[in-house]
């Protein structure tokens, strides 16, 4: 006969793996769940990926390419434009819709016992694989001005791949503080919609005065990100030591974020 202990005692990271790797099937589940869901109805279906950030582009290219005139030096505006919108949509994305899955679940975690991180990762994965055929548009858009490298795509999507592992931390981390203080709920907005100016997505970081210029890019590891994006993009640029911190401190805030999510999970459904 098999007795099974009941306790409040916080999972271990390696005991909490070997649940994450039994409950894995649930990601694909929930994750094509949550496609199946967005797009089924949809007359456009995924058509709307594009659509949307078109739409921004063009807005965005009005407004500051025809009336400020910003310099975006030999870059087109809207390829400048379209490519800090990747990695936006990316933190955006998976911000705003991991940030609040807890919450928006409830019931699912009342009902049913597995890993509840898997309910974040379910949220991720779908904004992950929208963000890739984003990236593929944004390729053929800058092909039809000019040659793209094999090994510029390889080394901006290096970019792609931070920006995924640290929105994904911060979003975990804001999860468990939503759960905690509901404030931070209504903080997540203001995050979205003022975050894109302190980003430099429609604007150059060289905009900036010479001696703020490094204060965005370390301060806002978006801004760095993006930056880096593009110059590996349009310039051929490698990786810098610089973008290999940033790199480094997005997997240092992943294991913390994932840590702490760990030590509290036992306490979600009574938060809730």
């Amino acid at each position: 006969m098999i007795t099974r202990e009941i306790n409040n005692r916080p999972y271990g990271v390696v005991e909490y793996l070997r649940k994450l790797k039994s409950h894995a099937f649930l990601v694909v589940s929930l994750s094509r769940r949550e496609l199946k869901v967005k797009y089924s109805r949809a007359f456009l279906g995924i058509g709307w990926l594009l659509i949307q950030p078109l739409v921004a582009v063009i807005i965005y290219s009005l407004f500051f390419n025809y009336l400020i005139k910003i310099d975006t030096g030999k870059i087109p505006y809207i390829q400048f434009v379209f490519s800090g919108l990747v990695l936006w949509y990316i933190f955006t994305g998976i911000f705003s819709k991991v940030s609040t899955s807890l919450v928006e679940t409830r019931e699912l975690i009342d009902k049913v016992a597995f890993p509840r991180i898997i309910l974040l990762m379910a949220k991720a994965v779908p904004v992950m694989l929208e963000s890739l055929l984003f990236f593929m548009a944004l390729i053929i858009i800058i092909l039809v001005n000019r040659p793209v490298y094999w090994l510029n795509i390889f080394v901006s999507f290096f970019y792609v791949l931070q920006v995924f592992i640290f929105s994904f931390a911060v979003a975990i981390l804001f999860s468990v503080l939503i759960v905690r203080i509901r404030d931070f709920l209504h903080m997540l907005p203001f995050i979205v919609n003022f975050g894109i100016w302190l980003t430099p997505v429609f604007y150059p970081v060289s905009i900036v005065p010479p001696e703020y210029q490094n204060w965005l890019r370390y301060l806002n590891p978006l801004a760095h990100s993006i930056e880096s994006f593009r110059n590996a993009l349009f310039s051929g640029a490698g990786i810098s030591f610089g973008s290999i911190l940033v790199f480094l401190f997005s997997l240092f805030l992943l294991f913390i974020s994932f840590v702490i999510f760990i030590k509290f999970e036992k306490r979600i459904p009574e938060r809730l």
